[in-house]
């Protein structure tokens, strides 16, 4: 119960600041570009030892929300620019020939999994709006929060008793279930309230099972990396939640496919 309520005021104090960086698109970068500092250095530490290196590789990890968001188009041409970057700088810093690969490898799965995944806020903010963008990451939170208690309440049937033995199938239909009717109450408050352009109800649907399915792999996949590594969480950045990658897991995943998705039924998004 302790930790529940420490969970609480960290989401009560942390929720309203993030929300607000939703105004502008500029502040959307910056809040990405936060968060990728705080859970690219989570990762990189995992793996790397010599902190003067792991600052170095945060900063490129860091750098890309800003590129993307301001100065290219494309994104992997930032993507490419900052790869090629950390490469040599691993091949040239790097003391121990056994080390570079592995070094090489931790920071190009967190410039792909933790940054390039995370950053797709920015085109979803550009395309389809502020409010659409603002669904996407609060809808995240009604999964968890509804699979969480729904988990605990009926939670039978194990999806991954390997990485993630508490994740059950009723607490993903539950956290479902709960995006569904948010996404509801979002639309009459943002749309016909407030007269701003948010998913049509035909894309209620497909947008809930796409945060429920990819939300639940997020954080599979998330456990199995802390497993690999030898760690509970990621980190202590938030107390009561863990470390700053261990509240965006499922959130990474969830990112880049409800783009797609919002792509594919671009008629009925707007």
């Amino acid at each position: 119960m302790d930790d529940l309520k420490t969970r609480v005021i960290t989401a009560s104090i942390v929720a309203p600041f993030v929300v607000l960086c939703f105004v502008s698109y500029e502040s959307l970068i910056g809040l990405v570009s936060a968060i990728v500092i705080l859970a690219g250095y989570e990762f990189i530490t995992l793996e790397m030892k010599e902190r003067d290196a792991r600052f170095f590789y945060v900063i490129l990890l860091a750098l890309y929300p800003v590129l993307y968001g301001l100065v290219f188009e494309e994104p992997t041409q930032p993507l490419s620019i900052l790869f090629i970057t950390g490469v040599v700088f691993s091949l040239i810093a790097d003391k121990d020939p056994s080390q570079v690969f592995k070094t090489i490898a931790s920071f190009s799965i967190a410039l792909i999994y933790i940054t390039f995944f995370l950053s797709f806020f920015l085109p979803i903010y550009r395309n389809f709006g502020a409010a659409n963008a603002l669904l996407v990451l609060t809808s995240t939170w009604v999964f968890d929060s509804f699979a969480y208690f729904a988990g605990l309440k009926f939670g039978k049937t194990r999806i991954s008793p390997r990485y993630s033995p508490r994740k059950s199938l009723e607490g993903v239909i539950g956290g479902f279930l709960g995006v569904v009717i948010y996404t509801f109450l979002y639309r009459l408050v943002v749309n016909d309230l407030l007269s701003v352009n948010v998913i049509n109800f035909r894309t209620f649907l497909p947008f809930a099972a796409t945060v429920a399915v990819m939300d639940t792999f997020g954080d599979i996949f998330e456990s199995a990396l802390k497993r690999h590594y030898g760690v509970k969480d990621s980190g202590k950045t938030l107390p009561g939640h863990g470390g700053m990658l261990d509240r965006i897991d499922g959130l990474l995943f969830v990112a880049p496919v409800s783009y797609i998705v919002f792509k594919i039924l671009e008629g009925v998004v707007r």
